[in-house]
């Protein structure tokens, strides 16, 4: 396994943070927007937007998703057959005239979302010659009031999408599976953040170890991980059937099987994040 390791300068983490139940809003009533990233595919990007949404829903948080995958995989989701033809984000970056506030969806309690489209796509070629075109999900978001958090989940590539993410968060959330296509990948968005830094955008990271199994290569892999990257990396997720058959089910593990043990590793990643949010607030 060869593990890049980001530069403690662009990634620090201080000790404090926020305490049980405090939330993840700014002070400024401002939601804390999180980046759900990397350019693999199979990562568990969607699947872990859709669990940290129900996660923090139940600690009492108003949460917005915004699907800025082409493909619309979180969409397609929750909504199933009620996706097809929605106006979605990528339609709304192409005429920022638009009201964001007629866009959202509510999924789940305290839980909206924006769709995904193909006009995002769209808004990738028509600003391929504008250095600004990745920074207007940035302006997008500094308006929107209501709710406490706005998670980005975002296609399995490097571009325009991912780009406009990075710059439009606070922190970025970083699943990965314990394999080396997925370090590989993990090193490629790490480095594309650094490249953004000089913008703004993302101050926080935290690397996520997904559907982790408990044998000899994944607790290996996992502690070359950790070496790597040290308290960046939060408690893994395990791999569970509860997982799966709540995407089935189109509803976050945490609401289909409470009690069980994914509920509860996705209560932590959450303790984590506000963690990371408090961090990057102070910062």
């Amino acid at each position: 396994m060869v593990l890049w390791e980001a530069p403690a300068a662009v990634y620090s983490r201080d000790a404090g943070g926020c305490g049980e139940g405090e939330g993840v809003q700014t002070e400024t009533g401002k939601p804390v927007i999180v980046a759900v990233a990397g350019r693999k595919g199979g990562s568990g990007k969607t699947t872990t937007t859709l669990n940290l949404a129900g996660a923090l829903a139940e600690r009492g948080q108003r949460v917005l998703m915004v699907d800025l995958d082409p493909q619309a995989s979180l969409t397609r989701l929750v909504l199933g057959g009620g996706a097809v033809g929605l106006s979605g984000i990528g339609a709304v970056l192409l005429e920022p005239q638009r009201r964001w506030e007629d866009l959202p969806h509510m999924v789940l309690p305290g839980v909206g979302l924006i769709a995904g489209d193909r006009a995002i796509e769209t808004a990738a070629f028509t600003f391929a010659d504008n250095p600004t075109g990745p920074l207007r999900l940035r302006r997008l978001l500094a308006s929107v009031r209501g709710y406490d958090a706005v998670l980005l989940d975002t296609p399995p590539s490097l571009g325009f999408a991912l780009n406009s993410a990075l710059l439009a968060a606070q922190v970025a959330v970083l699943p990965t599976l314990l394999v080396q296509q997925d370090f590989d990948a993990l090193a490629d968005t790490l480095r594309l953040r650094e490249e953004l830094s000089e913008l703004g955008g993302v101050e926080r990271v935290l690397i996520v170890p997904n559907a982790v199994r408990n044998d000899s290569s994944d607790t290996r892999n996992l502690a070359l991980l950790q070496a790597a990257y040290g308290a960046l990396v939060a408690p893994a997720i395990p791999l569970a059937v509860a997982i799966k058959n709540a995407l089935n089910d189109r509803q976050p593990v945490i609401a289909y099987e409470p009690k069980g043990q994914a509920a509860a590793a996705y209560r932590v990643l959450v303790a984590h994040l506000e963690q990371e949010v408090a961090g990057a607030i102070q910062a």
